[in-house]
């Protein structure tokens, strides 16, 4: 069974879409000043991201 769409259908279709992706982009990440962090503890935390990102 083939659906027939307005031409004014599809353009709101694809707004919509478009709209979603504005919406969900991924911000920029902010720089944070690690400087007062002792390194032993930063390679902790790089691990563990490390780790979530791989489960």
């Amino acid at each position: 069974m083939e659906e027939k769409y307005s031409i004014n259908e599809i353009l709101n279709a694809v707004n919509k879409i478009n709209e979603v992706k504005v919406n969900t982009q991924i911000k920029a990440k902010k720089r944070v000043d690690n400087s007062d962090i002792p390194p032993s503890t930063l390679k902790l935390i790089e691990d563990a991201e490390k780790n979530l990102k791989l489960s």
